[in-house]
């Protein structure tokens, strides 16, 4: 009996000691978590596993905030950035526009001022393409963009917003060729978004283009696709960056637009199942699009 008593007492004295440590090092949690406001990886050094899986734990959850932190500052940097660019792209035609009024408003002469007219409204459509641009844009960053896919005929497309750009093509002397131009090739895709994506790219080859503008189509797969859209030119293009939000080949932003383009291109036919990307030799720019078959 007498050892019985014995054992007890040293039960209860050593789980006394273990339930003073425990105390102790809860304490120092405690102090450690107040005295922590970078939110920093916690010691641990404890006696009790359990506390050490805790304080594991603990610290697991730190690393998370710490990154969620670092991504919303990055976040409020990219909207910063976003509308000074977005400022900066409509202030430059707005001020054109309201100049170019007043100007025909002064003007007595009735030729002068029809010409400041057609301007004004040549710049003011550009504005409003701007606009068009940052609601298309608010849209798919809120992944709001309502995505309704059908077989399309892509020749068809094609030749549409061809015709459709053919006053800026005739304008720098570009005869496009376009091999397949009549065969019916059909794929899934979203048609009004389609003929957006193909408005911007065949735009923008326009722009850019020192006289060759080339389409060729690759049906052979069973189940996609491909189209690339090749142009000579001698403009600076960084292809890894090149469909980026704002991205400019001009950094000064002085050629107009908003370089907000090719972005929406890429995020549309992404969402349509598809891919883009751009490559470069020399003054060759090779844009290569697929898109699920029909």
């Amino acid at each position: 009996m007498l050892y019985v008593i014995i054992i007890l007492i040293i039960l209860v004295l050593y789980l006394f000691v273990r339930l003073l440590l425990l105390k102790k090092e809860l304490k120092r949690v405690t102090k450690e978590m107040k005295n922590n406001p970078g939110n920093e990886s916690m010691n641990m050094d404890f006696i009790d596993r359990d506390l050490q899986n805790m304080i594991t734990e603990v610290n697991a959850l730190y690393d998370q905030i710490m990154h969620i932190k670092a991504e919303s500052k990055d976040e409020e940097r990219k909207i910063r950035e976003s509308i000074s660019m977005i400022s900066h792209d409509m202030r430059t035609p707005l001020t054109s526009v309201i100049g170019y009024l007043q100007v025909a408003q002064r003007a007595d002469n009735e030729v002068e001022k029809n010409a400041n007219i057609e301007i004004a409204l040549e710049r003011a459509r550009y504005l409003n393409g701007l606009v068009n641009d940052f609601f298309e844009i608010s849209l798919i960053e809120s992944e709001q963009v309502d995505i309704n896919i059908e077989r399309v005929n892509l020749s068809e497309t094609i030749c549409e917003e061809i015709l459709a750009e053919s006053p800026e093509i005739d304008k720098k002397g570009i005869v496009p060729l376009f091999e397949q131009s009549d065969r019916d090739i059909y794929i899934r895709a979203d048609r009004k978004k389609l003929s957006r994506i193909m408005q911007n790219l065949i735009s923008n080859a326009v722009k850019y283009s020192d006289g060759r503008l080339e389409f060729k189509i690759d049906d052979n797969d069973p189940s996609e696709v491909s189209l690339r859209i090749i142009t000579d030119s001698s403009a600076a293009v960084d292809t890894d960056k090149i469909f980026d939000r704002f991205y400019q080949s001009d950094s000064s932003r002085s050629k107009g637009g908003a370089g907000l383009g090719l972005y929406i291109c890429k995020s549309f036919v992404e969402m349509m199942d598809g891919s883009i990307s751009a490559k470069r030799d020399g003054k060759t720019l090779d844009i290569m699009l697929t898109f699920p078959k029909a």
